[in-house]
């Protein structure tokens, strides 16, 4: 860090501590930087409140507030760190101003009034600030590859999707996607000559829950297995209501993707136990 970004870090730090310098004897000089041993926020516990800063530092220094000259470097460095980490969460940061004297050159020229800075920055950030708010630390558990290539590869696109999910019809696609994975191990799973459905039914290709039900009442007989059959059917309900759902969340992507996921690990642990018989 240059000595000038030195010292005034260590005066703003000092600057309403007088206790400090009373206590310690220390001048803003004696302050000097080393490196933190804390762990690095990533992801959108990072991006977001740089998000929420640019922002309310671009209102500010148009409307009266801070000097530009004085806030400046902190608007490039935090320009410069979204610029590469907003799109790694699948988003686009699209802020057209490398620096504050930039914006202030647009304001002048553009944006007479401090209702309509306030309203371009907030049309500039307040989408972008709602996608991050979107994303979430939470991620589904990564499990081993079933084997099965169908299963796999669409397990591995809900994933994809989840990840840069954003709005409703977003959400819904992992929906769709999670039932194509439980049909899929469903065909993987079902053998008409062996398997029978329980209301004597033969399952189109499609049909996950009769393929999974007669495939699980096939190694799973009786009632006191009912709670694996059970979360099956569960699975493929909730991929079904997800899929239509218009108010579609991230909170019921995430729980339909975990239970697609640990359904379709539960079947090629049976599958294989079944072979082994």
């Amino acid at each position: 860090m240059p000595d000038y970004d030195r010292k005034r870090l260590a005066e703003a730090l000092c600057a309403n501590e007088a206790a400090f310098q009373l206590n310690y004897g220390l001048d803003p000089d004696d302050i000097h930087a080393e490196p933190s041993n804390v762990d690095q926020v990533e992801g959108s516990e990072a991006a977001l409140p740089n998000l929420i800063l640019q922002k309310e530092m671009m209102i500010s220094v148009a409307t009266g507030g801070q000097r530009i000259q004085d806030v400046n470097d902190y608007y490039r460095a935090r320009h410069v760190d979204l610029k590469s980490s907003v799109p790694a969460l699948g988003l686009s940061y699209s802020n057209p101003h490398d620096d504050l004297w930039s914006w202030y050159h647009y304001w002048r020229a553009h944006l007479p009034q401090y209702a309509d800075r306030r309203q371009y920055v907030r049309e500039l950030f307040d989408p972008l600030i709602a996608a991050a708010s979107n994303r979430t630390s939470i991620a589904v558990v990564e499990r081993e590859p079933t084997g099965w290539e169908r299963v796999d590869r669409a397990l591995s696109k809900a994933q994809a999707q989840l990840a840069g999910a954003t709005n409703e019809e977003d959400f819904q696609t992992v929906g769709m996607l999670c039932r194509e994975v439980l049909i899929s191990v469903g065909q993987a799973v079902y053998d008409g000559k062996r398997h029978v459905t329980l209301d004597g039914v033969k399952p189109s290709s499609t049909d996950a829950k009769r393929m999974l039900e007669a495939f699980l009442h096939s190694v799973f007989p009786g009632d006191s297995f009912k709670e694996v059959r059970g979360h099956a059917r569960a699975s493929v309900d909730l991929g079904l209501n997800l899929h239509h759902r218009r108010t579609a969340t991230r909170q019921l992507a995430e729980l339909c993707l975990e239970a697609t996921a640990s359904t379709s690990a539960v079947m090629k642990i049976l599958s294989q136990n079944a072979q082994a018989m």
